[in-house]
């Protein structure tokens, strides 16, 4: 099974519709090299996050676009 995952930041992981976060760097490498070949559970046993919670409901970790806005041209110079 293809896990989704997404380096949010130097201690953020995403993997599906998780964020983890760790206390340093090293930890979140550690964690994602983990999953290249092991259950998530299993790698966050070997590599226990400070925190994970999920992300929002509508927020697809493969959307390369999430987090931004568009609003639509009022059209024309002023």
């Amino acid at each position: 099974m293809t896990m989704t995952t997404i380096r949010l930041s130097d201690t953020e992981v995403q993997v599906e519709r998780t964020l983890y976060k760790f206390a340093q760097k090293n930890d979140a490498d550690a964690f994602q090299r983990c999953l290249g070949d092991t259950s998530i559970g299993s790698c966050y046993r070997t590599h226990p996050p400070l925190a994970a919670h999920p992300t929002m409901p509508d927020e697809h970790p493969d959307d390369p676009g999430r987090g931004s806005i568009i609003s639509p041209s009022l059209g024309g110079m002023p």
